[in-house]
């Protein structure tokens, strides 16, 4: 099978390029596998975000309308005041 010690130094270099072939693919499959985690990871982060940015809008809007809300109660109350005075000085000038 091997003549010369040339033949053997070939076998053995053929060997070790044929478990170096496997290490190399072994690694790339575990980088490949780590690169899809993180695009996973990647792809959560970014739906969360948007979950996040769309409770932010809703509660923004809640918030605007609820200032809307108070600020008609407030104006409201302010007239109805207005009035309650406007009454307490009419019936403080019959009395006089």
């Amino acid at each position: 099978m091997f003549e010369t010690s040339i033949d053997l130094m070939y076998g053995a270099l053929t060997i070790a390029i044929i478990i170096f072939t496997i290490f190399l693919v072994w690694m790339m499959y575990y980088a490949i596998q780590i690169l899809k985690q993180g695009n996973e990871v990647v792809r959560d982060i970014r739906q969360k975000i948007a979950d996040f940015e769309e409770a932010l809008t809703h509660i923004r809007e809640k918030v605007v309308s609820s200032a809307t809300s108070i600020s008609f109660i407030a104006s409201e109350i302010g007239s109805v005041v207005d009035l309650v005075k406007n009454r307490k000085e009419k019936k403080a000038s019959r009395k006089k």
